[in-house]
Parts: C-alpha cells; sequence; structure tokens
C-alpha cells in the first residue's frame, strides 16, 4: 500500500495498493484517491483506528475526464498488513462523491459511510449480461461485506 501526492493530480492524495496485497473488494487493486474528512486524511473508527476513504475509478476504455464513475472504498490504515476493504457506495460518479464529501465533511468512518450512502449513483451503467464496467453486479455491492477483526462497526 502507498500513498501519496503528486503535481498532476491536482493536490489529490493518491492510495493504491496490489490486488495481493487486499482483501474484501474481489480480486482487484486499488489506484485511487483519497477524500477528505473534516481533518487530515484518516476517519477513525469507534475503537479508534483510521481508516482512508478513497474514490476508486472503474477500469474504462476511454477518458472522461474527472467525472468517472467509480466506488467508495474504506480501506484500513494497514502498515504493511493486508489492507481491508469495505464498499461503502457501489457505481457512483467522482465529481458526487466529491462534492458529497466537500458539504458534509464527515468526521468519522460512521459518517463517512452515511454520507457514501447518499451519493446518486449511475444511471444506466448496468450491461444486459449483468456485469458494470466488466464486475458483476454482485462484486460491487455491499451485501456481503468481508468479516475481519479490524473492520468497521456501526459504519452503515
Amino acid at each position: 500500500m502507498r500513498w501519496d501526492e503528486a503535481p498532476e493530480d491536482r493536490g489529490r492524495v493518491k492510495f493504491a495498493a496490489a490486488a495481493d496485497a487486499i482483501e474484501g473488494y474481489g480480486g482487484r487493486g486499488l489506484n485511487g484517491h483519497a477524500l477528505h474528512p473534516a481533518s487530515g486524511y484518516l476517519f477513525p473508527d469507534q475503537d479508534g483506528e483510521g481508516w482512508w476513504v478513497i474514490f476508486q475509478p472503474w477500469p474504462s476504455l476511454g477518458s472522461a475526464g474527472r467525472n468517472v464513475p467509480g466506488d467508495i472504498l474504506a480501506c484500513n490504515d494497514s502498515y504493511g498488513d493486508m489492507v481491508h476493504v469495505v464498499v461503502l457506495a457501489a457505481g457512483v460518479w467522482e465529481d458526487d462523491a466529491e462534492a458529497a464529501f466537500r458539504a458534509d465533511l464527515p468526521s468519522s468512518l460512521a459518517d463517512a459511510a452515511r454520507v457514501a450512502a447518499t451519493v446518486a449513483h449511475v444511471a444506466g451503467a448496468e450491461q444486459k449480461d449483468g456485469t458494470v464496467q466488466g464486475a458483476t453486479l454482485q462484486d460491487r455491492t455491499t451485501a456481503d461485506p468481508p468479516v475481519n477483526r479490524r473492520g468497521p462497526r456501526d459504519a452503515g
């Protein structure tokens, strides 16, 4: 896992982790950017552990600029351990996710989950075969979140 800030990212902090270092996101890697809490970059859970909340864009054949579809994810601050991921919102627009987090300024992981739940879903993203951008809708939902001892509690 790594996080960094590059000039070409317009001041946004990137969060990346290889697929083999992630648990709970269907075998996919991460290369998204952090959404901001009221202060800093980490959202504390009820036990005080920090979680990153990131916007993870879906893989796309063409570029649509910054307003692309993707998922809002909570990722534990693992410091070299396995990154545990919980999907807070699947299939939302990047601009809508950023606007919701700027308007509400959540201060905890539970607040971030509440804000993520208010972001409108991408209309018409589902294809006839039940896939969304190369993954099944089942892969992109939070119906069966990962069960782990370090997962957030009361986050939704």
